[in-house]
């Protein structure tokens, strides 16, 4: 029987691609990834989602998982990395920085939360797969559909939109939802996102007490 999930998988696995926007998801090792995930997340309410731009190429476009690159698959101790690691398909040890920030973040508030991209397919340049680029009005809509059905299945709690490109896919889509934006930790934004993440943190904390 199929479920939300995996309908928001095929979903995935059918958006088109293009010379310069690659699906990852066409590859069922790094669907599967996704869906061990997703599936873990469906089992725990969910108190934080963090929304990104698009699925980078040191990341999502080797592992299926938003902000997290082969090394988080190796390396990071949270639950449901260190719980699954022999399950987990993994090309190489690459990493990530922006990657390392979320979810070093995360694990050091011992939050788990739902990861996502605007865009969940990995925008670049013409002939160069190995690189990024910011993905264009016309792609941002073809994630849309994607990121309401994400939200709709996991009902996060607080949703934080992690730079201005994420901000504006979910004010468009959501014109009436409350959400926190912060500062994107590539190009040196590192700082200013962990101080906005922890003063977001710290108020969930407080209104849980």
């Amino acid at each position: 029987m199929s479920t939300p999930i995996d309908s928001l998988i095929s979903s995935l696995v059918d958006t088109p691609a293009t010379k310069t926007l690659f699906n990852p998801f066409r590859d069922e090792r790094l669907a599967e990834n996704l869906r061990l995930y997703l599936n873990y997340l469906a089992a725990r309410p969910i108190p934080l989602a963090m929304i990104g731009e698009a699925a980078g190429h040191r990341g999502c476009a080797l592992t299926g998982m938003p902000f997290t690159s082969p090394e988080t698959l190796r390396d990071s101790q949270n639950d449901f990395f260190a719980t699954r690691r022999d399950r987990l398909f993994r090309q190489g040890d690459i990493h990530e920085q922006s990657g390392r920030f979320v979810w070093g973040v995360a694990d050091a508030h011992g939050v788990m939360p739902l990861v996502w991209n605007a865009l969940p397919l990995h925008p670049h340049q013409p002939g160069k797969p190995r690189t990024n680029r910011t993905p264009t009005k016309a792609e941002l809509e073809l994630g849309e559909p994607l990121l309401r059905q994400v939200l709709a299945i996991f009902r996060p709690k607080v949703i934080v939109a992690v730079g201005r490109k994420a901000q504006e896919s979910l004010g468009k889509l959501f014109p009436e939802l409350e959400f926190h934006t912060v500062r994107h930790p590539a190009m040196g934004g590192s700082n200013l996102f962990r101080s906005q993440m922890a003063e977001i943190l710290a108020g969930m904390a407080s209104k849980q007490s």
